[in-house]
């Protein structure tokens, strides 16, 4: 491995735990026909910037040499937070995948017999995927100590979660109607809200 610093393994470790998590969901649930998608070409762009951001240039900066140019020494006092983060957002990331099971879907669509997920952490939270890989990605730009991959995924999630999540509220709203008004009604997007 071309960096071997502890926080490089702390990512790394973070990076496999959720490949774990998601990768049998993504197999499964590819299975369940679509009944409705809003994927168009700009979404598409960005899960191309997210996946490169998050996945293709970490990659290479951990076993090639291409990123040595932006690369500075991680302190303690950022990499401490940035690996606790990354435990937190991994936590949020399996409980999310967990109790969405086979409603979940990485693109803008509604799948077969979908119905409205509103228990376990979607309880408490519209949103917990996004926090969780916000979190994920946070702990990205903590722990890689590169000014070019750190903050990568950051920068791509922002720019999709501002793409997507207007557009998906809307969709959830037209195909659940009532239900998800009242549930958004109750809750906030990506924190828990405080009256409850």
């Amino acid at each position: 491995m071309h960096h071997a610093g502890t926080f490089d393994a702390v990512f790394l470790a973070m990076f496999c735990v959720c490949f774990a998590i998601r990768a049998p969901l993504d197999i499964r649930n590819r299975k369940v026909k679509a009944v409705e998608s809003r994927e168009g070409m700009f979404e598409k762009f960005c899960l191309m910037l997210v996946f490169t951001g998050s996945t293709t240039l970490p990659l290479l900066y951990l076993f090639t040499p291409w990123f040595d140019f932006a690369d500075y020494a991680v302190r303690p006092a950022v990499g401490g937070p940035g690996a606790a983060l990354g435990v937190l957002g991994v936590f949020l990331f399996w409980k999310s995948h967990r109790d969405l099971g086979r409603q979940f879907s990485p693109t803008l669509e509604v799948k077969e017999a979908h119905h409205l997920v509103s228990e376990g952490i979607y309880s408490r939270i519209r949103h917990p995927m996004y926090t969780a890989v916000f979190l994920i990605a946070t702990a990205q730009l903590l722990l890689i100590g590169n000014a070019v991959v750190g903050p990568a995924f950051l920068l791509a999630f922002s720019i999709l979660y501002a793409a997507r999540i207007e557009h998906e509220e809307d969709m959830m709203l037209e195909h659940f109607g009532q239900a998800y008004a009242d549930y958004k009604a109750r809750t906030k997007r990506l924190l828990p809200s405080i009256r409850q």
